[in-house]
C-alpha cells in the first residue's frame, strides 16, 4: 500500500471562503521511487533487503495476491484497477451494503472477512467452516456486482424488491435464535441522522433550505448534503444530526447507539419542536380541516409512522382530541399529538 501511494501529494485547502471546506487536493507526481532505504517518516526505518547478493533499495509496487505490477505512468490508478478487479472488493461490497440494508450483514463481522472461509466451491479444512451465513448468496450477490459493474443503484434494487427484505418485522410464530442469521424476519435499523432530518421534514411538509459554497442551488434534503460537515449555514440542523452520530470522514465513524441526549433533541429541540406547529406545518394545517376526529389521528400516524394507529392508540389519540372545546384548543390537541407522534420510539426506526 505504501508503495502504491508513494507518488501521492496530498495539499489541505485552509482558505474556507475560496475552497471546498475542510477539502483536499490530491495529485500524483509523474516520476518517483519506493526507496527501501530510509530512516524518515512515520514508521520504521525500511531497511533495504538483499536480493542475490545486492542490496535492494528500491522498488515498483506489486498488488498483494496477484503480483500484478503498477503501471509506471500512475501507481495509485493501478492500485485502484487490481483491487475492483480482485473478487475480495465484490464480496465485500457485497456484504456491506447487504448489512446497511438489513442491520446484520451476511459474514459478521464485516471488517473481518477471512478469503479462505468464503468460496462454497473451495470450503476450508475442518474444524474451519465457510464464515458467511449464506455463502451462496454472498458469491452471487458478488457476481452480480461485478456483472453491472458495481451499479449501486441496481444493486440495492434487487435487495429491496427480494423476499427476505419485504418480510414484516413482526414473526408471528416461536422466535429462536437460531432463526436470526436466516433472516426470518426483517430486523428494525435505527435511523441516520440524515434519514431523521428528512422523515421531520417530509410529515411536516417545513423544508429548510441550506446554502452550500459552490452549490447553484439550496440544499432542502440532508442525503443531499456533500459531507457531515454540512450544513455550516445552520448550527441547529448540524448539531441535531452530529447528535445520531453520523460522524465524518475521517476518523469518526458512524454510529446505531442510542443515548439520552438523542431523545432530549426529539423532544425539546427547536428543529422538531417549531415543525409541530400549525402555523409552519402544511400537513397539520390540512390535517386540522378534517371535520373526523378519527380521520385526523389516522392522517397524522399515516404521516409520522407510515401505518395506521392500533386500535389502542386509535382509542386513546381520539379520546385526547374530543376533549378539545374550542377550534384553538383542537388546532394545540392536533400538535401535541404529531409530537407525540414524531416521539414515538418506531419513528427512530426501519421496520
Amino acid at each position: 500500500m505504501a508503495a502504491f501511494f508513494s507518488r501521492m501529494r496530498v495539499t489541505r485547502q485552509g482558505n474556507q471562503a475560496l475552497d471546498y471546506y475542510n477539502s483536499y487536493t490530491v495529485t500524483n507526481a509523474p516520476t518517483g521511487t519506493y526507496d527501501l532505504n530510509t530512516t524518515f517518516g512515520n514508521r520504521p526505518n525500511r531497511v533495504a533487503p538483499v536480493v542475490q547478493g545486492r542490496p535492494l533499495v528500491n522498488l515498483t509496487p506489486e498488488y498483494h495476491f496477484t503480483g500484478a505490477v503498477a503501471r509506471p505512468e500512475n501507481w495509485r490508478a493501478s492500485f485502484a484497477e487490481f483491487m475492483v478487479s480482485d473478487p475480495m472488493f465484490a464480496r465485500n461490497m457485497a456484504n456491506r451494503l447487504w448489512r446497511q440494508m438489513f442491520n446484520l450483514g451476511l459474514a459478521e463481522p464485516v471488517d473481518t472477512l477471512d478469503p479462505a472461509r468464503l468460496d462454497p466451491d473451495n470450503p476450508p479444512p475442518e474444524p474451519w467452516t465457510l464464515q458467511a451465513s449464506h455463502p451462496r448468496l454472498l458469491e452471487r450477490l458478488a457476481q452480480e456486482l461485478r456483472r453491472t459493474n458495481f451499479d449501486m443503484r441496481a444493486y440495492l434494487r434487487l435487495i429491496a424488491q427480494s423476499s427476505a427484505y419485504q418480510l414484516s418485522s413482526r414473526y408471528e410464530g416461536e422466535w429462536k435464535l437460531d432463526y436470526v442469521t436466516l433472516f426470518a424476519r426483517h430486523f428494525p435499523r435505527r435511523l441516520e441522522g440524515e434519514e431523521i432530518h428528512d422523515a421531520i421534514t417530509k410529515a411536516t411538509g417545513v423544508m429548510p433550505k441550506y446554502a452550500l459554497p459552490f452549490w447553484p442551488e439550496p440544499v432542502e434534503w440532508a442525503m443531499q448534503l456533500p459531507e457531515p460537515a454540512e450544513p455550516r449555514s445552520n448550527g441547529a440542523a448540524l448539531n441535531f444530526m452530529n447528535t445520531f452520530l453520523r460522524g465524518n470522514r475521517d476518523n469518526q465513524p458512524r454510529g446505531q447507539s442510542g443515548s439520552i441526549l438523542q431523545q432530549l433533541y426529539m423532544m425539546n429541540d427547536a428543529f422538531t419542536v417549531t415543525r409541530t406547529k400549525k402555523a409552519a406545518s402544511p400537513t397539520l394545517q390540512a390535517a386540522v380541516k378534517l371535520t373526523s376526529n378519527e380521520a385526523v389521528v389516522e392522517e397524522l400516524f399515516l404521516l409520522f409512522l407510515s401505518r395506521k394507529p392500533v386500535d389502542y392508540e386509535r382509542e386513546r389519540a381520539v379520546a385526547f382530541l374530543s376533549r378539545a372545546t374550542t377550534a384553538a384548543a383542537r388546532d394545540v390537541a392536533v400538535e401535541d399529538l404529531a409530537w407525540a407522534c414524531l416521539n414515538k420510539v418506531d419513528f427512530l426506526f426501519s421496520y
